[in-house]
């Protein structure tokens, strides 16, 4: 699975300068480049707590497995299309719509597999690994990568992406877990129970999740914590070939340069779990959010994009372990992919909306506007979490 993961977010690490770089040559506009992003979260907000209880109904690796090779496919179609001199933004749109959907049900698969393979005393270790994989691939090799082969030929980190996640595909054949229960056999029966049952699984997972405990607490604080940095996020591309006046190798390198620090927050995770309390850990996390954000805004340099992407990656690694093994130990397993999606859909809801409003007001009052928002916007919510574990 790990073997399988490294390759994806390798993939996605290219794709995710890539695919902005593609757009910021087509248009200047911070509002449709911020679009962009939103694009590809929204199928979280729409499809999210189905493919949970999808989920909790079949194997995750199979998901898992098709996710990558509808996405692979997909790439490999708008790298056609780009050699057919026939991209648009219309066209990105579309197509970072359908990865979204693939990578919603790819994710939501990956963090309720984990339980299922892994036993409870090396969870951290686990997600831990998983989420370095995760930077590695996406903040600090695929960045690099993707910028030189986009300045090379826009095309190619494209067909690479699409040839990492069959490659990953290919890999998740060796995991096999136990089969849910099926339905009754009866064809029509079983069509109506099964809708039936998803509409009703997926609300139940809401239904858990919006009561009264700390996973709520922290699955909240989380969405904030995606809304304010994507909406700073979503527009960075234009910050870095405008003021910071950097080429689209130089974007990659700068956002590869950063991620040590989304490496390092995932590597060293467990060990400050054991040393730390969980909830403070998540307390700095926020703060060091808010940090990177109002030095950015302050001094838009490359160095400080670097430290910006950097800290910004730190804090989400070290709160998106702690915040996935809180739901791995605290809701039953058999409500976890519903809770999970429930909880992933919450924040990728979040994520368009930052993104379109960091756009909108990256367009009314300057790139570093959102900046300075999501930095104060941050340290307030680290300040009031704070004193919550305090009192708790």
């Amino acid at each position: 699975m790990l073997a399988a993961a490294a390759l994806s977010n390798l993939g996605d690490g290219i794709r995710l300068v890539a695919l902005p770089l593609l757009a910021a040559t087509l248009t200047r506009d911070p509002a449709l480049v911020g679009g962009l992003t939103a694009c590809a979260y929204l199928p979280w907000v729409l499809f999210g707590l189905p493919i949970g209880a999808l989920v909790d109904r079949g194997r995750p690796e199979v998901f898992m497995a098709v996710a990558n090779v509808g996405r692979a496919v997909l790439l490999g179609l708008l790298t056609v299309a780009l050699l057919a001199d026939a991209g648009s933004m219309v066209a990105l749109y579309v197509v970072a719509f359908l990865l979204g959907v693939g990578e919603a049900a790819y994710d939501n698969a990956a963090q309720s597999l984990v339980p299922k393979i892994v036993p409870d005393g090396r969870l951290e270790a686990a997600n831990s690994g998983l989420v370095t994989a995760e930077r590695v691939g996406q903040d600090l090799v695929g960045p690099a990568v993707g910028g030189m082969l986009f300045a090379a030929a826009m095309t190619v980190p494209f067909g690479l992406n699409a040839v990492t996640l069959a490659l990953a595909a290919a890999l998740l054949a060796g995991i096999r877990t136990a089969r849910p229960a099926t339905p009754p056999r009866d064809a029509v029966i079983r069509d109506a129970v099964v809708r039936n049952a998803v509409v009703r699984d997926a609300l139940e997972g809401m239904r858990w999740l919006v009561r009264p405990h700390l996973v709520r607490t922290v699955v909240l604080l989380g969405c904030v914590l995606n809304f304010m940095t994507l909406a700073w996020e979503s527009t960075l591309v234009l910050l870095a070939v405008g003021p910071m006046r950097l080429s689209d190798g130089g974007f990659g390198v700068m956002l590869a340069a950063g991620a040590v620090g989304g490496v390092a927050g995932a590597v060293v995770t467990p060990a400050l779990v054991r040393r730390f309390d969980r909830r403070w850990l998540q307390v700095a996390s926020l703060a060091l959010c808010a940090v990177v954000d109002l030095l950015l805004a302050a001094f838009p340099t490359p160095v400080m994009g670097a430290l910006a992407w950097g800290g910004t990656g730190a804090g989400f690694a070290v709160w998106n372990v702690l915040s996935v093994t809180l739901r791995q130990r605290e809701v039953p397993p058999e409500l976890l992919g519903r809770v999970n999606s429930a909880s992933r859909t919450l924040s990728m809801a979040a994520a368009p909306l930052g993104a379109l409003a960091g756009g909108a007001l990256a367009a009314g009052a300057g790139l570093r506007a959102p900046l300075w928002i999501a930095g104060v916007t941050l340290a307030v919510l680290a300040g009031a979490f704070a004193l919550s574990v305090r009192s708790a």
